[in-house]
Protein backbone atom coordinates (compact mmCIF):
# COMPACT_ATOMS: atom_id res chain seq x y z
CA UNK A 1 0.00 0.00 0.00
CA UNK A 2 1.43 3.38 -1.04
CA UNK A 3 1.28 6.06 1.59
CA UNK A 4 0.09 9.48 0.41
CA UNK A 5 1.25 12.52 2.35
CA UNK A 6 -0.50 15.84 1.74
CA UNK A 7 0.53 18.78 3.90
CA UNK A 8 -2.18 21.16 5.13
CA UNK A 9 -0.48 24.27 6.54
CA UNK A 10 -3.70 26.24 7.01
CA UNK A 11 -7.15 25.49 8.38
CA UNK A 12 -8.78 25.92 4.99
CA UNK A 13 -6.26 23.49 3.50
CA UNK A 14 -7.18 20.93 6.15
CA UNK A 15 -10.90 21.44 5.45
CA UNK A 16 -10.23 20.88 1.74
CA UNK A 17 -8.71 17.49 2.62
CA UNK A 18 -11.37 16.17 5.02
CA UNK A 19 -13.89 15.09 2.32
CA UNK A 20 -11.12 13.06 0.70
CA UNK A 21 -10.57 11.29 4.02
CA UNK A 22 -14.22 10.25 4.38
CA UNK A 23 -14.86 9.65 0.67
CA UNK A 24 -17.80 12.00 0.15
CA UNK A 25 -18.99 15.55 0.86
CA UNK A 26 -20.33 15.44 4.44
CA UNK A 27 -23.67 17.02 5.28
CA UNK A 28 -25.25 17.50 8.71
CA UNK A 29 -22.33 15.57 10.14
CA UNK A 30 -19.58 15.49 12.72
CA UNK A 31 -16.29 14.12 11.41
CA UNK A 32 -13.64 13.17 13.94
CA UNK A 33 -10.28 13.21 12.19
CA UNK A 34 -7.85 11.07 14.18
CA UNK A 35 -4.10 11.65 14.34
CA UNK A 36 -1.22 9.39 15.20
CA UNK A 37 1.60 11.83 15.78
CA UNK A 38 1.48 14.47 13.05
CA UNK A 39 -0.39 12.36 10.50
CA UNK A 40 -4.03 11.47 10.10
CA UNK A 41 -4.85 7.81 10.63
CA UNK A 42 -8.62 7.76 10.28
CA UNK A 43 -11.80 9.76 9.97
CA UNK A 44 -15.10 8.78 11.63
CA UNK A 45 -18.37 10.38 10.50
CA UNK A 46 -21.44 10.67 12.72
CA UNK A 47 -24.84 12.29 12.37
CA UNK A 48 -25.26 15.55 14.24
CA UNK A 49 -27.42 15.28 17.38
CA UNK A 50 -31.13 15.73 16.86
CA UNK A 51 -32.62 19.05 17.94
CA UNK A 52 -33.30 19.75 20.69
CA UNK A 53 -30.68 17.82 22.65
CA UNK A 54 -29.89 19.10 26.12
CA UNK A 55 -26.40 19.48 27.65
CA UNK A 56 -26.61 16.13 29.47
CA UNK A 57 -27.58 14.27 26.30
CA UNK A 58 -24.82 16.03 24.36
CA UNK A 59 -22.26 14.98 26.98
CA UNK A 60 -23.48 11.38 26.73
CA UNK A 61 -23.22 11.42 22.94
CA UNK A 62 -19.76 12.97 23.11
CA UNK A 63 -18.60 10.26 25.50
CA UNK A 64 -19.88 7.52 23.18
CA UNK A 65 -18.18 9.00 20.13
CA UNK A 66 -14.87 9.48 21.91
CA UNK A 67 -15.12 5.88 23.15
CA UNK A 68 -15.18 4.75 19.52
CA UNK A 69 -12.14 6.87 18.74
CA UNK A 70 -10.27 5.31 21.67
CA UNK A 71 -10.39 1.95 19.92
CA UNK A 72 -8.01 3.14 17.17
CA UNK A 73 -4.48 2.13 18.27
CA UNK A 74 -1.98 4.90 18.75
CA UNK A 75 -4.37 7.83 18.36
CA UNK A 76 -3.18 10.77 20.41
CA UNK A 77 -4.91 13.76 18.83
CA UNK A 78 -7.98 14.73 16.86
CA UNK A 79 -9.73 17.52 15.00
CA UNK A 80 -13.55 17.51 15.17
CA UNK A 81 -15.23 19.08 12.13
CA UNK A 82 -18.92 20.02 12.04
CA UNK A 83 -20.75 20.16 8.70
CA UNK A 84 -24.09 21.93 8.90
CA UNK A 85 -26.61 23.90 6.83
CA UNK A 86 -26.92 26.42 9.68
CA UNK A 87 -25.31 29.80 9.21
CA UNK A 88 -22.59 31.47 11.23
CA UNK A 89 -23.63 35.06 10.58
CA UNK A 90 -21.61 38.23 10.41
CA UNK A 91 -21.78 38.99 14.13
CA UNK A 92 -20.80 35.59 15.55
CA UNK A 93 -17.66 36.12 17.62
CA UNK A 94 -17.56 33.34 20.24
CA UNK A 95 -17.30 29.54 20.02
CA UNK A 96 -20.55 29.13 21.95
CA UNK A 97 -22.38 31.17 19.29
CA UNK A 98 -21.15 29.00 16.41
CA UNK A 99 -23.45 26.24 15.09
CA UNK A 100 -23.32 23.19 17.39
CA UNK A 101 -21.23 25.22 19.85
CA UNK A 102 -22.53 23.38 22.92
CA UNK A 103 -21.98 20.00 21.29
CA UNK A 104 -18.42 20.86 20.25
CA UNK A 105 -17.66 22.08 23.77
CA UNK A 106 -18.74 18.64 25.03
CA UNK A 107 -16.60 16.90 22.40
CA UNK A 108 -13.56 18.97 23.31
CA UNK A 109 -14.08 18.39 27.02
CA UNK A 110 -14.46 14.61 26.64
CA UNK A 111 -11.45 14.45 24.32
CA UNK A 112 -9.24 16.25 26.79
CA UNK A 113 -10.50 14.01 29.60
CA UNK A 114 -9.50 10.98 27.50
CA UNK A 115 -5.99 12.39 27.04
CA UNK A 116 -6.35 13.46 23.40
CA UNK A 117 -4.82 16.66 22.09
CA UNK A 118 -7.50 18.69 20.31
CA UNK A 119 -5.45 20.21 17.49
CA UNK A 120 -8.35 22.30 16.27
CA UNK A 121 -12.16 22.25 16.10
CA UNK A 122 -13.78 23.45 12.89
CA UNK A 123 -17.19 24.20 11.44
CA UNK A 124 -18.23 24.27 7.78
CA UNK A 125 -21.60 26.03 7.67
CA UNK A 126 -23.98 27.29 5.02
CA UNK A 127 -22.40 30.73 4.82
CA UNK A 128 -18.77 30.14 5.71
CA UNK A 129 -16.34 28.24 7.89
CA UNK A 130 -14.93 28.91 11.34
CA UNK A 131 -12.65 27.56 14.05
CA UNK A 132 -14.09 27.09 17.52
CA UNK A 133 -10.57 27.51 18.91
CA UNK A 134 -10.01 30.73 16.99
CA UNK A 135 -13.39 32.02 18.15
CA UNK A 136 -12.21 31.59 21.73
CA UNK A 137 -9.32 33.97 21.07
CA UNK A 138 -9.62 37.72 21.70
CA UNK A 139 -11.08 39.46 18.63
CA UNK A 140 -7.98 41.61 17.91
CA UNK A 141 -5.95 38.40 17.30
CA UNK A 142 -8.20 37.46 14.37
CA UNK A 143 -8.02 38.75 10.86
CA UNK A 144 -11.41 40.40 11.37
CA UNK A 145 -13.92 40.76 14.16
CA UNK A 146 -16.15 37.90 13.02
CA UNK A 147 -15.33 34.23 13.44
CA UNK A 148 -16.60 33.53 9.92
CA UNK A 149 -14.36 32.93 6.89
CA UNK A 150 -15.52 32.55 3.27
CA UNK A 151 -16.14 29.08 1.85
CA UNK A 152 -14.20 30.09 -1.24
CA UNK A 153 -11.02 29.69 0.82
CA UNK A 154 -11.71 25.94 1.00
CA UNK A 155 -12.70 25.67 -2.67
CA UNK A 156 -9.55 27.48 -3.84
CA UNK A 157 -7.11 25.73 -1.49
CA UNK A 158 -3.98 24.45 -3.21
CA UNK A 159 -4.61 21.09 -1.52
CA UNK A 160 -7.27 20.39 -4.14
CA UNK A 161 -4.58 20.22 -6.80
CA UNK A 162 -1.87 18.51 -4.75
CA UNK A 163 -3.59 15.18 -4.14
CA UNK A 164 -2.07 12.60 -6.52
CA UNK A 165 -4.46 11.31 -9.14
CA UNK A 166 -4.22 7.70 -7.97
CA UNK A 167 -5.15 8.79 -4.43
CA UNK A 168 -7.88 11.28 -5.33
CA UNK A 169 -11.50 10.25 -4.84
CA UNK A 170 -14.33 11.54 -7.01
CA UNK A 171 -16.47 13.21 -4.39
CA UNK A 172 -20.21 13.58 -4.27
CA UNK A 173 -22.79 14.14 -1.60
CA UNK A 174 -23.76 11.02 0.29
CA UNK A 175 -26.98 10.26 -1.60
CA UNK A 176 -25.47 11.23 -4.94
CA UNK A 177 -22.61 8.83 -4.33
CA UNK A 178 -25.15 6.05 -3.94
CA UNK A 179 -26.65 6.68 -7.38
CA UNK A 180 -26.91 3.73 -9.75
CA UNK A 181 -25.73 3.52 -13.36
CA UNK A 182 -28.32 4.28 -16.02
CA UNK A 183 -29.80 1.24 -17.77
CA UNK A 184 -32.45 1.55 -20.49
CA UNK A 185 -35.85 -0.11 -20.12
CA UNK A 186 -35.32 -2.61 -22.95
CA UNK A 187 -32.13 -3.94 -21.31
CA UNK A 188 -33.85 -4.27 -17.93
CA UNK A 189 -36.73 -6.16 -19.53
CA UNK A 190 -34.34 -8.58 -21.26
CA UNK A 191 -32.60 -9.21 -17.92
CA UNK A 192 -35.96 -9.81 -16.22
CA UNK A 193 -36.95 -12.39 -18.85
CA UNK A 194 -33.64 -14.24 -18.49
CA UNK A 195 -33.91 -14.13 -14.71
CA UNK A 196 -37.41 -15.60 -14.90
CA UNK A 197 -36.00 -18.65 -16.71
CA UNK A 198 -33.62 -19.28 -13.81
CA UNK A 199 -36.35 -18.70 -11.25
CA UNK A 200 -38.45 -21.45 -12.81
CA UNK A 201 -35.65 -23.88 -11.82
CA UNK A 202 -36.13 -23.09 -8.15
CA UNK A 203 -38.87 -20.54 -7.52
CA UNK A 204 -38.65 -20.99 -3.75
CA UNK A 205 -34.87 -20.54 -3.84
CA UNK A 206 -34.29 -23.92 -2.27
CA UNK A 207 -30.88 -25.33 -1.30
CA UNK A 208 -28.30 -23.89 -3.68
CA UNK A 209 -26.30 -27.18 -3.96
CA UNK A 210 -29.35 -28.83 -5.51
CA UNK A 211 -29.71 -26.02 -8.01
CA UNK A 212 -26.04 -26.31 -8.93
CA UNK A 213 -26.50 -30.02 -9.59
CA UNK A 214 -29.41 -29.14 -11.90
CA UNK A 215 -27.78 -26.44 -13.98
CA UNK A 216 -24.10 -27.41 -13.84
CA UNK A 217 -20.95 -25.45 -13.29
CA UNK A 218 -22.34 -22.35 -14.98
CA UNK A 219 -23.87 -21.37 -11.64
CA UNK A 220 -21.08 -22.48 -9.35
CA UNK A 221 -21.28 -19.55 -6.92
CA UNK A 222 -17.58 -19.44 -6.03
CA UNK A 223 -16.36 -19.60 -9.63
CA UNK A 224 -19.07 -17.22 -10.78
CA UNK A 225 -18.21 -14.66 -8.11
CA UNK A 226 -14.50 -14.74 -8.95
CA UNK A 227 -15.11 -14.53 -12.69
CA UNK A 228 -17.47 -11.56 -12.57
CA UNK A 229 -15.30 -9.72 -10.05
CA UNK A 230 -12.41 -9.84 -12.51
CA UNK A 231 -14.52 -8.63 -15.43
CA UNK A 232 -15.50 -5.18 -16.57
CA UNK A 233 -19.15 -4.90 -15.42
CA UNK A 234 -20.08 -3.06 -18.61
CA UNK A 235 -18.91 -6.06 -20.66
CA UNK A 236 -20.98 -8.69 -18.83
CA UNK A 237 -23.75 -10.26 -20.86
CA UNK A 238 -27.41 -10.26 -19.93
CA UNK A 239 -27.12 -13.99 -19.18
CA UNK A 240 -24.22 -13.40 -16.78
CA UNK A 241 -26.04 -10.60 -14.98
CA UNK A 242 -29.23 -12.66 -14.68
CA UNK A 243 -27.34 -15.73 -13.40
CA UNK A 244 -25.57 -13.63 -10.76
CA UNK A 245 -28.80 -11.93 -9.75
CA UNK A 246 -30.48 -15.34 -9.43
CA UNK A 247 -27.72 -16.68 -7.22
CA UNK A 248 -27.70 -13.77 -4.77
CA UNK A 249 -31.42 -14.21 -4.07
CA UNK A 250 -30.48 -17.20 -1.92
CA UNK A 251 -29.34 -15.90 1.50
CA UNK A 252 -26.52 -18.44 1.84
CA UNK A 253 -25.06 -17.70 -1.58
CA UNK A 254 -25.62 -13.95 -1.18
CA UNK A 255 -23.52 -13.95 1.99
CA UNK A 256 -20.87 -16.24 0.49
CA UNK A 257 -20.37 -13.97 -2.54
CA UNK A 258 -20.34 -10.88 -0.36
CA UNK A 259 -17.59 -12.28 1.85
CA UNK A 260 -15.71 -13.52 -1.20
CA UNK A 261 -15.76 -10.05 -2.76
CA UNK A 262 -14.25 -8.67 0.46
CA UNK A 263 -11.81 -11.34 1.59
CA UNK A 264 -10.94 -13.43 -1.46
CA UNK A 265 -11.72 -16.77 -3.03
CA UNK A 266 -10.61 -18.79 0.00
CA UNK A 267 -13.27 -17.10 2.15
CA UNK A 268 -15.84 -17.83 -0.54
CA UNK A 269 -14.91 -21.51 -0.67
CA UNK A 270 -15.14 -21.85 3.11
CA UNK A 271 -18.55 -20.19 3.14
CA UNK A 272 -19.72 -22.36 0.25
CA UNK A 273 -18.56 -25.53 2.03
CA UNK A 274 -20.53 -24.44 5.09
CA UNK A 275 -23.60 -23.83 2.93
CA UNK A 276 -23.34 -27.28 1.35
CA UNK A 277 -22.89 -28.91 4.76
CA UNK A 278 -26.06 -27.44 6.18
CA UNK A 279 -28.03 -27.98 2.98
CA UNK A 280 -27.10 -31.67 3.16
CA UNK A 281 -28.12 -31.79 6.81
CA UNK A 282 -31.48 -30.24 5.89
CA UNK A 283 -32.05 -32.95 3.29
CA UNK A 284 -31.10 -35.65 5.80
CA UNK A 285 -33.28 -34.37 8.64
CA UNK A 286 -36.10 -32.42 6.97
CA UNK A 287 -35.49 -29.65 9.51
CA UNK A 288 -35.24 -25.92 8.86
CA UNK A 289 -31.80 -24.32 8.72
CA UNK A 290 -32.22 -22.83 12.20
CA UNK A 291 -33.31 -26.18 13.62
CA UNK A 292 -30.39 -27.97 11.95
CA UNK A 293 -27.86 -25.54 13.42
CA UNK A 294 -29.43 -25.88 16.87
CA UNK A 295 -29.55 -29.68 16.65
CA UNK A 296 -25.92 -29.91 15.50
CA UNK A 297 -24.83 -27.62 18.32
CA UNK A 298 -26.65 -29.80 20.86
CA UNK A 299 -25.01 -32.98 19.58
CA UNK A 300 -21.56 -31.53 18.91
CA UNK A 301 -21.88 -31.96 15.15
CA UNK A 302 -21.17 -28.35 14.20
CA UNK A 303 -19.29 -27.72 10.99
CA UNK A 304 -15.68 -27.02 11.97
CA UNK A 305 -14.34 -23.87 10.33
CA UNK A 306 -10.93 -22.28 10.36
CA UNK A 307 -10.46 -19.06 12.28
CA UNK A 308 -11.84 -16.50 11.62
CA UNK A 309 -15.17 -18.14 10.84
CA UNK A 310 -17.62 -16.85 8.25
CA UNK A 311 -19.79 -15.64 11.12
CA UNK A 312 -16.88 -13.69 12.58
CA UNK A 313 -16.29 -12.00 9.24
CA UNK A 314 -19.97 -11.19 8.75
CA UNK A 315 -20.15 -9.46 12.13
CA UNK A 316 -16.77 -7.79 11.82
CA UNK A 317 -15.44 -9.76 14.79
CA UNK A 318 -12.03 -10.33 13.25
CA UNK A 319 -8.83 -8.31 12.83
CA UNK A 320 -8.43 -9.69 9.30
CA UNK A 321 -8.69 -6.72 6.96
CA UNK A 322 -10.74 -7.00 3.75
CA UNK A 323 -9.26 -6.04 0.40
CA UNK A 324 -10.46 -2.50 -0.46
CA UNK A 325 -9.70 -2.91 -4.16
CA UNK A 326 -11.82 -6.08 -4.38
CA UNK A 327 -14.60 -4.36 -2.47
CA UNK A 328 -14.56 -1.37 -4.82
CA UNK A 329 -14.87 -3.71 -7.80
CA UNK A 330 -17.62 -5.65 -6.06
CA UNK A 331 -19.61 -2.50 -5.33
CA UNK A 332 -19.36 -1.32 -8.95
CA UNK A 333 -20.58 -4.71 -10.10
CA UNK A 334 -23.45 -4.82 -7.60
CA UNK A 335 -24.57 -1.30 -8.50
CA UNK A 336 -25.01 -2.47 -12.08
CA UNK A 337 -26.82 -5.55 -10.80
CA UNK A 338 -29.29 -3.40 -8.85
CA UNK A 339 -29.82 -1.11 -11.84
CA UNK A 340 -30.61 -4.12 -14.05
CA UNK A 341 -32.74 -6.02 -11.54
CA UNK A 342 -36.54 -6.12 -11.33
CA UNK A 343 -37.57 -4.14 -8.25
CA UNK A 344 -38.57 -7.16 -6.04
CA UNK A 345 -35.12 -8.73 -6.48
CA UNK A 346 -33.11 -5.61 -5.56
CA UNK A 347 -32.91 -5.95 -1.72
CA UNK A 348 -30.31 -8.76 -1.90
CA UNK A 349 -27.67 -6.87 -3.92
CA UNK A 350 -28.52 -3.63 -2.08
CA UNK A 351 -27.73 -5.31 1.24
CA UNK A 352 -24.51 -6.69 -0.20
CA UNK A 353 -23.44 -3.15 -1.17
CA UNK A 354 -24.45 -1.92 2.29
CA UNK A 355 -22.32 -4.54 4.06
CA UNK A 356 -19.34 -3.98 1.75
CA UNK A 357 -19.56 -0.21 2.36
CA UNK A 358 -19.68 -0.83 6.11
CA UNK A 359 -16.66 -3.12 5.82
CA UNK A 360 -14.76 -0.15 4.39
CA UNK A 361 -15.84 2.00 7.33
CA UNK A 362 -18.52 3.82 5.32
CA UNK A 363 -21.50 3.21 7.57
CA UNK A 364 -23.25 6.35 6.36
CA UNK A 365 -23.13 5.14 2.76
CA UNK A 366 -24.35 1.72 3.91
CA UNK A 367 -27.38 3.37 5.51
CA UNK A 368 -28.47 4.86 2.18
CA UNK A 369 -28.53 1.43 0.54
CA UNK A 370 -30.32 -0.15 3.50
CA UNK A 371 -33.02 2.51 3.38
CA UNK A 372 -33.53 1.74 -0.31
CA UNK A 373 -33.77 -2.01 0.37
CA UNK A 374 -36.29 -1.48 3.17
CA UNK A 375 -38.37 0.82 0.96
CA UNK A 376 -38.74 -2.13 -1.41
CA UNK A 377 -39.26 -4.82 1.24
CA UNK A 378 -39.73 -3.60 4.81
CA UNK A 379 -39.46 -7.16 6.11
CA UNK A 380 -36.28 -8.20 4.32
CA UNK A 381 -34.31 -10.01 7.02
CA UNK A 382 -30.76 -9.06 6.15
CA UNK A 383 -31.69 -5.39 5.77
CA UNK A 384 -33.24 -5.42 9.23
CA UNK A 385 -30.22 -7.11 10.78
CA UNK A 386 -27.78 -4.73 9.12
CA UNK A 387 -29.89 -1.74 10.09
CA UNK A 388 -29.72 -2.82 13.71
CA UNK A 389 -25.99 -3.55 13.61
CA UNK A 390 -24.89 -0.46 11.68
CA UNK A 391 -27.45 1.82 13.30
CA UNK A 392 -26.03 0.96 16.72
CA UNK A 393 -22.68 2.38 15.64
CA UNK A 394 -20.99 -1.03 15.58
CA UNK A 395 -17.74 -0.93 13.60
CA UNK A 396 -15.74 -3.94 12.37
CA UNK A 397 -12.73 -4.91 14.45
CA UNK A 398 -10.42 -4.57 11.44
CA UNK A 399 -11.24 -0.83 11.33
CA UNK A 400 -9.14 -0.42 14.47
CA UNK A 401 -6.13 -2.48 13.34
CA UNK A 402 -3.00 -0.55 12.40
CA UNK A 403 -1.86 -1.59 8.88
CA UNK A 404 1.54 -3.25 8.63
CA UNK A 405 3.00 -0.28 6.74
CA UNK A 406 1.75 2.34 9.21
CA UNK A 407 4.61 4.15 10.84
CA UNK A 408 4.87 7.08 13.17
CA UNK A 409 6.21 10.26 11.55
Amino acid sequence: MTKTIVKTPTRQDFLALVPQLVGFLPEQSLVLVAFRGNRTCGALRFNLPADPAGPQELRRIAGTLLGTLCRIPGVDALVPVVYTDAVIGENTVTAADLPQGTFLAAIRHRAEQAGFLVRDALCVAGDGWASYLEADEPAPRRRNGSARHPLTEIATSSVNGRIPGDARRDLAKLHTGADLPKVDLATRERCARRLARYQRLGPDMGPIPELIEMVGDMLDPVGTAETVLGANPAELSIDEIAALLFLVQGPATRDQMMLQFAFGEDAGRRAHALNRHYAQRQRETGLSMDDVVAADAATGREFVESTPTTGDLMLGDSPRRPDPERIDRGIRLLKLLVAMAPRPTRPAPLCMIAWLSWALGQGSVAGVYLDTALDIDAGYGMARLLEQMIGSGHLPEWAFVVPDDATQP
